[in-house]
């Protein structure tokens, strides 16, 4: 025998009751989906009676539907017209052939494999997706937070013309979508009945090969398709609409389907290839509309692990993924809530193990030139750390770097004022490199210049150093090196000190710092020691009483 095209019909059967009910008051009576069959030079009457029809008795039937002038008779090569529910057909099951995270049937734990019966229910938690096969071998990916059932999946006697693809047969299948959202990659093959996917308030008729549904567990609930590939029929109780590939459509109770063009897809060549922390943050320049942001473990998407709604303008965060690689799949939502077309890409997650956290220095503290003490909190999956200091933030200019630093700090010799940034990571006993930190910055300031200046001849002291003129100078003068004696002191806006004659002569000993306009309070420059002689301009007045008691 030979299968013809299927006869299409304007509206399908649903599956809900209520739902057929209220469509049949909207619009006139569905036109009976039939099946033309060619009639073979070995087919007889008896044979296409028994193993054809659900009865022979249901000949006659087909025998007035296509007005044969003797209804005991067939010729090689006519065409009859027969109804699909006259031909003989059975229900059969569905088999799940993804399944990633918490999926059910009927509320027990479901796995690959398992078969899903016409009647039951099939559902995903958060984090969790599904890929139903149906016997013409379609399937239908279930997002997650998705509750589907399984309405109807019948086969019919007759083959479908592609031996060894799927079960001989013609199918009809419809599946139930209660909330969420599934995707349908319908196979190219002859069908009894075209795939339905029924929601509480529409019908999506398959006559293409590639299309998503969704729609929420409220009261009035929106239902929405959009196309990828094909056409389909969308309706709802007060009309219909033919949807082709590249649109969508919006159904809500008692309004006609809205069908738009799709979004085209989002720009991702902005997206770093490796995301290198726990959770995974990003967001895209210039995006007006929400976003609904998926990964999953499979390039095909089958196996769909987050699935994220992004508000417009709003950053997408990933979290509670493991390291690895990963497919990343974006699409823009207009105003009515129907998805545009996919942009994907492949992303690497290698985040661990995780840095350790700086603990000093803090950021942008400042130290004089010289050794500097870092320190962080240890982290319990490392052995041992990588410490890199640099003089840019890029990290081209590398100052300082060790790859094998054990413990909770280490001491890092600096010789050269200006700006420095570090970083850290960690590295596993077996040599296996977490990324680097968040890189932290300090200053290193020059030391202080050594002062210069001396005793005048009137015996006055006059210091001076290199200062800038933005800071405050701190200078004191002492009668002893370790500064316990100080007999001046003063802070001053320039970078020298005069002061008159001493009373008392001998050896003193200065020094100064600086006292920055953001607080930093160099460390007191190197001492110098002055000294100051005796006055003997007036010792000739005391010369005839020194002769005299000579």
């Amino acid at each position: 025998m030979r299968l013809n095209a299927l006869r299409p019909r304007p509206l399908a059967l649903p599956v809900m009751l209520a739902l057929a009910a209220s469509l049949a008051q909207a619009a006139p009576a569905p036109q009976e989906p039939t099946l033309d069959y060619t009639v073979e030079s070995r087919d007889t009457l008896i044979g296409l009676s028994q193993g054809l029809l659900v009865s022979p008795g249901a000949w006659a039937e087909v025998a007035k539907l296509n007005a044969l002038p003797n209804p005991n008779r067939i010729q090689p090569g006519q065409v009859l017209k027969v109804p699909a529910r006259l031909l003989r057909s059975a229900q059969v099951p569905a088999k799940l052939v993804s399944v990633e995270g918490d999926v059910r049937i009927d509320d027990q734990a479901a796995k690959v494999g398992d078969n899903v019966q016409p009647g039951q229910r099939l559902s995903t938690a958060a984090s969790s997706s599904a890929v139903l096969q149906l016997g013409d071998g379609s399937r239908v990916r279930l997002s997650p937070a998705s509750d589907t059932q399984l309405g109807e999946n019948r086969r019919y006697q007759l083959k479908a013309g592609q031996a060894g693809s799927v079960e001989e047969g013609l199918f009809a299948s419809t599946m139930r979508l209660v909330k969420g959202s599934v995707d349908v990659l319908a196979t190219k093959v002859l069908r009894a009945k075209p795939l339905e996917v029924v929601t509480p308030t529409a019908v999506i008729g398959v006559r293409g090969t590639e299309y998503r549904v969704h729609t929420e567990a409220v009261a009035n609930a929106s239902t929405r398709t959009e196309v990828l590939e094909g056409r389909v029929r969308a309706d709802n109780t007060s009309a219909g609409a033919d949807v082709p590939a590249g649109q969508g459509a919006a159904l809500r109770p008692g309004s006609a389907p809205v069908v738009v063009a799709l979004q085209a897809a989002p720009n991702l060549t902005s997206l770093p290839e490796r995301f290198e922390r726990p959770l995974i943050r990003f967001g895209l320049a210039g995006e007006t509309l929400p976003l609904r942001v998926q990964v999953a473990a499979d390039a095909g998407f089958e196996r769909i692990v987050r699935d994220e709604r992004v508000a417009a303008g709003g950053e997408a965060r990933i979290a509670g993924l493991q390291d690895g690689q990963w497919h990343l799949r974006v699409r823009r939502v207009d105003n009515l809530g129907i998805e545009g077309l996919n942009a994907t890409r492949a992303i690497t997650l290698k985040a661990r193990p995780e840095p350790p956290a700086s603990l000093a220095p803090r950021a942008e503290a400042k130290f004089p030139v010289g050794a500097v003490a870092l320190a962080w909190a240890e982290n319990t999956e490392a052995s041992q750390y990588r410490v890199e200091v640099a003089r840019d933030a890029a990290f081209s200019q590398v100052a300082w770097r060790s790859d094998d630093v054990t413990g909770a700090g280490t001491s890092v010799p600096l010789t050269e004022p200006g700006t420095y940034h570090w970083r850290l990571a960690s590295v596993r006993a077996g040599g296996d490199r977490g990324p680097w930190g968040d890189a932290q910055n300090f200053e290193l300031r020059p030391l202080p210049t050594p002062p210069q200046g001396g005793v005048r001849r009137d015996g006055g002291i006059e210091l001076s150093w290199s200062g800038r003129a933005e800071d405050r100078q701190q200078v004191e003068l002492a009668l002893d090196p370790e500064f316990a004696e100080v007999t001046a002191k003063a802070e001053l806006t320039k970078s020298f000190w005069s002061l008159p004659s001493p009373d008392r002569p001998g050896t003193y000993y200065f020094r100064y710092r600086s006292v920055e306009p953001d607080g930093f309070v160099t460390p007191w420059s190197s001492t110098l020691k002055l000294e100051v002689p005796r006055d003997w301009r007036f010792l000739w007045i005391f010369s005839p009483v020194i002769l005299l008691a000579l």
